[in-house]
């Protein structure tokens, strides 16, 4: 090879690699917004007297009917604390998001610093709801006939059910995203119902719990920020949030009958299947730059 081809020409900058965040505007942004949200959810919701009085009527409604068959194990509330499932979740996880190692598309650090923030991330997710509803979101007492006036919002099993969705689609590949999209927001919308059922929790409570999932969930990093999105992954991702919103109500009718817990159940699933749709893991990758 010949000197002027490895020279560069007067007045030209050479190209080189260099490694630079790319995307994370877009998921500071998107953290923002959806805590915003959640933060207006809680002051309507919580700190109003009127919002009380529509949470607590939900609330009534839809637990005031027992369930007339047997609910699956995997769509109960003990389905959040079971450990099987969350051992299976977490392989599930590494597996995809060790991919881009095993192809050679990305460093082994930095596949495995990857996994590592996003098996992290359900545990961190769980302590901070724990700390917010026990001494950040209070819950005014408002209506003397409200008993049940402790602290409930966010939901933490909510918030678990949900996180585990989260590093699901974020350690998938880019062409499987909608699937795992459609699924885990009908789960995580079914299980979320069955907390409003059982009593355990309020309509905002579970909205704001997803909220802060999604939102906080937009900084983890994207094992396939380098791969490129497949055609049509706006219109996959579309259908997948109306999966949930089909299958949900379907769900839930084979165990509740009362027409109140049908559409309280199509509310959920329309709030988790636009969250987790809209849900982006945050991109670091490779760019040139001149």
């Amino acid at each position: 090879m010949s000197v002027l081809a490895t020279t560069p020409r007067p007045g030209v900058t050479p190209r080189r690699e260099v490694r630079r965040p790319t995307g994370l505007g877009v998921a500071v942004v998107t953290a923002v917004i959806a805590l915003l949200l959640a933060a207006a959810v809680y002051g309507i919701a919580v700190r109003t007297s009127w919002g009380q009085l529509v949470d607590q009527y939900v609330l009534d409604a839809v637990r005031r009917s027992s369930p007339v068959a047997h609910v699956p194990h995997l769509l109960t509330v003990q389905a959040v604390t079971d450990p099987r499932i969350w051992v299976v979740a977490a392989m599930l996880a590494v597996a995809g998001s060790v991919v881009p190692a095993v192809t050679g598309r990305a460093p082994v650090g930095v596949a495995t610093a990857k996994t590592a923030a996003l098996l992290a991330f359900p545990l961190a997710i769980v302590l901070l709801v724990r700390f917010l509803r026990d001494g950040v979101l209070v819950r005014p007492q408002l209506h003397s006939w409200i008993a049940e006036t402790s602290n409930s919002a966010p939901s933490g099993h909510t918030a678990a059910v949900t996180s585990c969705v989260v590093v699901l689609i974020a350690a998938a590949p880019k062409w499987l995203r909608p699937v795992v999209v459609a699924l885990g927001a009908t789960w995580a919308s079914v299980v979320a119902f069955g907390l409003i059922a059982d009593g355990w929790h309020r309509p905002s409570d579970v909205v704001i719990s997803v909220l802060i999932v999604v939102g906080l969930g937009a900084l983890l990093p994207d094992p396939y920020a380098d791969s490129p999105a497949p055609r049509g992954s706006a219109v996959l991702r579309a259908a997948a949030a109306l999966v949930p919103v089909v299958a949900t109500p379907l769900i839930v009718e084979t165990s509740y009958t009362d027409p109140r817990q049908i559409v309280t159940a199509v509310a959920i699933a329309v709030a988790m299947g636009l969250a987790l749709a809209c849900y982006r893991p945050c991109a670091y990758r490779s760019s040139r730059t001149p």
